[in-house]
């Protein structure tokens, strides 16, 4: 009988609303989507998290004033070492104006006397009191199923967060950011499904799709790379463009939950267990001997590596982690392998126990 093991360093907040007034209502798979979130966080046999440090705000709950208390909890309970997960689906707002760029987050009561909008500014800031360095807040937003704008504002406004709005609430060390789409797509709802295409893929991340399989946690990188594959490719066989965006001020690739229970299942002994575990130690090795990422001792360059192929945003392990995906896709520059990659290290620590 498996014994399964509980995630008690850690702290859920999950935000959705779909009861907005008026033509601001978005669909009911909204909030199931953040009920199934919950569930599986607190579900033994997947991620353990215990019931009691997972709260919930759905719809008429997700006022302004609720959702800045409830950040504000969790910062005077999580200390540096715990893991945070927030999770907001519903809209966003985009006031598109380049005099002041910043996005808010909409509560249910945005547009009454009591409400209002929650700007990434002062969002960021209430994330920033949060001590832990191992905080992931995910956005649902920028539902296609919207509309156009928010009806109550102006109408120079749009649903959604700009790309410097997601950077800013990414800021502190160990702050991590996933957001359904980019500012200029949408997510979308495919007939017949049950969750949005984006939550339904990180649901199955969470049930431990992503992740390697010698491991009993799942890592904030393992949970970006699956969606970064999943959500665009099965978007794109409905012609529609939708891409997860990831934003970090990172240096170790955190546990998010556990896998399957925290018992390790493996899937299999062959090549992919065994690349999986390779990959995740040159991820370590690579980040550990070059810390200021591709860029530093140009070793990328030096590897036949083209560093204008790469996104080099955020941390030096952040953007090795960016590195390793795109070589493994096949790009980085034309004469970049992963053998030339590891030739060039050791060429540089020749004495390394583990290269």
């Amino acid at each position: 009988m498996n014994q399964y093991k509980t995630f008690p360093q850690a702290y859920a907040l999950i935000i959705a609303i779909a009861e907005y007034e008026g033509d601001n209502a978005l669909p009911s798979i909204v909030t199931k989507d953040a009920c199934d979130v919950a569930s599986i966080l607190t579900t033994e046999n997947y991620c353990g998290y215990e019931a009691s440090k997972v709260k919930m705000l759905l719809n008429s709950e997700a006022t302004l004033e609720n959702i800045k208390n409830e950040i504000i909890q969790i910062a005077q309970k999580a200390t540096s070492d715990d893991s945070v997960f927030i999770y907001f689906s519903g809209h966003g707002y985009n006031k598109s104006d380049a005099a002041n760029p910043d996005c808010s987050l909409v509560p249910v009561d945005f547009d009454k006397p009591t409400g209002g909008m929650l700007s990434a500014t002062e969002l960021s800031n209430l994330l920033l009191n949060i001590n832990s360095e191992r905080l992931l807040f995910i956005i649902d937003a920028c539902h296609s199923a919207g509309v156009a704008t928010i009806k109550t504002f102006t109408a120079n406004g749009t649903l959604g967060f700009s790309d410097k709005s997601l950077e800013k609430l990414s800021q502190g060390r160990g702050k991590v950011l996933i957001a359904s789409s980019r500012d200029s797509e949408t997510s979308i709802i495919l007939p017949g499904d049950k969750n949005s295409l984006f939550t339904k893929h990180f649901l199955s991340a969470l049930k431990g799709e992503a992740g390697s399989s010698n491991e009993d946690v799942i890592r904030v990188f393992d949970i970006f790379s699956y969606l970064e594959k999943t959500v665009s490719v099965e978007a794109a066989t409905r012609n529609h463009p939708q891409h997860p965006v990831f934003k970090s001020n990172l240096e170790n690739n955190f546990p998010v939950a556990l896998r399957y229970g925290g018992i390790i299942k493996q899937v299999s002994t062959g090549e992919t267990t065994i690349s999986l575990i390779r990959d995740k130690k040159l991820e370590d090795i690579i980040a550990e001997l070059y810390p200021a990422g591709p860029i530093d001792q140009d070793i990328w360059q030096r590897a036949g590596g083209d560093i204008s192929r790469l996104k080099l945003n955020g941390t030096g392990r952040s953007q090795w982690f960016s590195a390793l995906r795109t070589l493994n896709q096949g790009g980085g520059g034309a004469n970049i392998n992963r053998d030339s990659l590891i030739k060039e290290i050791k060429s540089d620590f020749p004495n390394h126990k583990f290269l």
